[in-house]
């Protein structure tokens, strides 16, 4: 069998047969495992069987060959693609390649246009394997967790705290550095994830980290923080920060993702948490090293990037489930912080986070 998984989307029945059968995806190193008649069957089954690769027709009714990427790639960003695009658009698949960093192969088809391609496509993800540092075969290891009613196994920490890391692909988790300490690959909705003892030293970007417990039987909330963590893209305060505070800051951060939409202030914050504004702002910035008002901007801006790339919302629906009621003043932060505007970031698509 082909060492990774793939997906071959195109609404013509003819051209999904020729994709199939144009060369011999086992030999390139491909395991078709779905052929897909529309991208919403294909976002369907992505879910189920996790494609480490997609071969996608650009022009589809329901959605194009660049949307179906760009929702996949908001859930498994190292996903490989290739779009096959007829040659009136050629300008609208050199846009992909230059933003969405796709390869594309014009139609008619050319077995060698196709097995170059495919020959990249392998080559990328051998590349990242090998950075990321798992074997295939650890992933029928993976523990299943249900995310509605999760669970874990006990872990004898032996003194240290327990920790949940989450991420969007199993390349982005981690490796474990000794084997010292406990390491547990799991898997719960649509995440991957590891439980374990010990933090490794260096944690890779795109991956959440839930606060210390004790122990595991806090599952529910293991799997809240961590949750809040990749999703808000930040860490939270270490416990050994806390010093004699009388109130957690991991606890204010969670708050501030969870409350996200809100009009938050300070003086409502710190009466939530039973404290005064001067010692609520005080050992926030202590324990994060920026203030709450960064913090939530970046919480917010944060949020608005991977609803422009994920979402249908109009701008100004974006802006409100993020916190701002002035599109304006959204857009303003948008572009101070990200460099250019809201509607062009949706426009290029570019998977930032």
């Amino acid at each position: 069998m082909g060492k990774y998984r793939l997906m071959l989307v195109d609404d013509e029945p003819w051209a999904l047969v020729g994709l199939k059968e144009i060369i011999d995806w086992e030999t390139a190193g491909f395991t078709i495992t779905a052929c897909c008649s529309c991208g919403k069957e294909a976002l369907e089954l992505a879910g189920q069987l996790r494609p480490d690769a997609v071969v996608t027709d650009i022009r589809m009714p329901d959605i194009t060959g660049l949307q179906l990427i760009e929702r996949l790639r908001a859930w498994q960003p190292q996903i490989e693609c290739i779009v096959v695009s007829a040659y009136s658009d050629f300008e609208l698949a050199r846009e992909a390649i230059r933003l969405a960093a796709v390869y594309y192969v014009l139609k008619p088809l050319s077995a060698e246009e196709v097995q170059e391609a495919a020959r990249l496509m392998r080559q990328n993800l051998d590349r990242q394997e090998g950075g990321a540092g798992w074997d295939r075969q650890q992933e029928e290891a993976i523990l299943q967790i249900d995310k509605e009613n999760p669970s874990f196994p006990s872990i004898d920490g032996k003194g240290h705290s327990c920790y949940l890391l989450l991420a969007d692909s199993l390349s982005l988790l981690p490796v474990q550095e000794n084997k010292k300490g406990c390491w547990i690959l799991l898997q719960t909705g649509g995440c991957f994830g590891v439980l374990t003892d010990r933090l490794p030293a260096s944690i890779p970007e795109g991956c959440g980290v839930s606060i210390a417990f004790p122990d595991t039987s806090q599952a529910d909330q293991m799997l809240q923080t961590a949750a809040a963590s990749l999703e808000g893209g930040f860490r939270f305060a270490k416990p050994e920060d806390y010093g004699k505070s009388q109130v957690s800051v991991a606890d204010i951060q969670l708050y501030l993702y969870e409350h996200l939409e809100e009009n938050i202030s300070l003086g409502q914050l710190a009466k939530q948490f039973y404290i005064t504004e001067t010692y609520l702002c005080d050992i926030f910035k202590k324990q994060t090293g920026e203030t709450i008002v960064s913090f939530l901007r970046k919480l917010r801006i944060h949020r608005s990037k991977k609803l422009l790339v994920s979402s249908t919302l109009s701008l100004s629906e974006i802006a409100a489930r993020c916190g701002y009621k002035d599109y304006s003043y959204f857009g303003k932060h948008f572009k101070a912080d990200v460099g250019m505007s809201p509607d062009l970031y949706r426009k290029r698509g570019r998977q930032l986070l």
